[in-house]
């Protein structure tokens, strides 16, 4: 009788422990999901167009006498000024002060020896922005050429900027998040688990590149040498486990 009622109670200890064990193993599983999470990194891409155009550029005289390089260069400047408003004058154009500065020519003489001579170099940078990004693009194109085939020094580049990033920023933050979520889900039922509360994000940096450009800088990427141009944003998100 004694070793009956001793079998039963051992039996229930047994049963308890058993029951007692897979609830704290339950639990263990719990918190170690709990206390884990997944990093996922997502992104997205969106093509834009470039709304503001910069065109910047300078125009040079050089001569022995400061007055006649000054002379020269202000009849170079009239030709310019005149050239881009028949073509196009519906641009504003801007012009920074005159600056200089010494050189030396030589000069061979009638006798063949040779001698050294001061002069002046003198420039005059010249900017227009303007919102119509083909029309001065077009523009340009046809300044430069007629400067140099009518022998006035002229050097010029043009920058392609989209003003609108701030904007677009939040937009493609909220799409690289929701990127990130998506794949997210995928890795975590792949494993047979879900993911919760995100728990922190880091943004990177956003690229601006050329359309279709092979890649990307880590450091960042603002593309001002085409029209057509890709924004990327990426987002780092860790979400817990659960």
């Amino acid at each position: 009788m004694n070793n009956s009622i001793g079998n039963f109670l051992g039996m229930v200890a047994l049963a308890a422990s058993i029951v007692v064990g897979a609830f704290l193993a339950s639990n263990a599983i719990k918190e170690s999901r709990a206390d884990s999470d997944i990093t996922v990194t997502g992104s997205a891409r969106k093509a834009i167009r470039s709304d503001l155009v910069q065109w910047k550029g300078s125009i040079t005289a050089e001569s022995s006498s400061l007055q006649q390089a000054t002379t020269e260069l202000k009849a170079n400047v009239a030709k310019f000024k005149n050239f881009v408003s028949s073509n196009n004058s519906s641009v504003k154009l801007a012009l920074a002060p005159i600056s200089s500065e010494s050189l030396t020519y030589e000069r061979t003489n009638t006798d063949g020896s040779k001698q050294t001579i001061p002069g002046w170099r003198v420039r005059q940078k010249v900017e227009i922005s303007s919102d119509d990004v083909d029309g001065v693009t077009t523009l340009a194109g046809k300044t430069s050429e007629a400067m140099l085939s009518g022998g006035v020094p002229f050097e010029a580049e043009l920058s392609y900027l989209y003003t609108k990033l701030a904007d677009l920023r939040i937009e493609m933050l909220k799409a690289a998040t929701e990127d990130a979520k998506n794949r997210g889900d995928t890795i975590a039922k792949g494993a047979g688990v879900s993911i919760g509360a995100p728990r922190n994000a880091r943004v990177g940096v956003f690229q601006i590149t050329p359309k279709n450009a092979p890649s990307v800088d880590d450091y960042g990427a603002f593309d001002t040498t085409s029209i057509e141009k890709e924004i990327t944003a990426v987002v780092s998100v860790a979400f817990q486990l659960k």
